[in-house]
């Protein structure tokens, strides 16, 4: 199982490793996590000055938040999304394919995914601020940081952002694994307060409202 890339890439640091942080599949999850945050980095730059253009044609601040937070997370999404696809890309050129089975590849692909979407949202409430420029290098910091502290304690582990979107660390792979309902559902909910936040923040901002 482990020859393949996508498992190796998506599905998360094994378990077995105790207290230690096994440097080779961590730096492995965090490969992809890095290109994702650099792209959505790079889209967001590259629109900022469109963006806020465009905010005249709207109404209200609301209604021009509403879309650009949309927007950005369907990016987002669609950048999730291809990369799972050129890894699986690479498995299948390599001849691996047969080593993922379809519920694998779904699972694998439901829990990175909204992981990336959590981060996606973070990553567009974060860029209202004036840390705009450190936004990649933060979700970087958080998802790395707090998975080392959920593999140094595990009563927290559950509780550590960095692990969510780890099959191999999931209740879907092995007893005792986080529960992947509760998260799914709190990841949503991080979606939600991400909007609600910049929302009532640029209200607060603009005179528009």
């Amino acid at each position: 199982m482990s020859e393949s890339v996508f498992i190796r890439l998506f599905a998360g640091v094994p378990s077995d490793y105790f207290e230690a942080i096994p440097l080779i599949p961590f730096g492995q999850w965090l490969l992809p996590i890095g290109f994702f945050l650099l792209t959505v980095g790079f889209y967001a730059e590259r629109n900022r000055k469109v963006e806020i253009f465009s905010l005249y044609r709207y109404g209200t601040v609301s209604d021009w938040w509403t879309r650009h937070f949309v927007k950005r997370v369907i990016f987002g999404i669609k950048t999730a999304i291809l990369l799972l696809l050129i890894v699986l890309t690479c498995d299948i050129v390599m001849g691996k394919l047969i080593l993922l089975s379809a519920g694998l590849l779904a699972k694998i692909s439901v829990l990175w995914l909204f992981h990336s979407i959590s981060m996606a949202a973070f990553f567009v409430l974060l860029d209202l601020f004036p840390i705009r420029r450190f936004v990649p290098g933060i979700l970087f910091l958080l998802e790395g940081v707090t998975f080392m502290i959920g593999c140094r304690i595990c009563a927290v582990s559950h509780a550590m952002y960095g692990m969510w979107g780890m099959y191999l660390r999931s209740s879907l792979n092995e007893t005792g694994g986080f529960p992947v309902g509760v998260i799914i559902v709190t990841e949503a909910v991080l979606l939600a307060a991400s909007f609600a936040v910049g929302r009532e923040y640029l209200k607060k901002e603009t005179d528009y409202i």
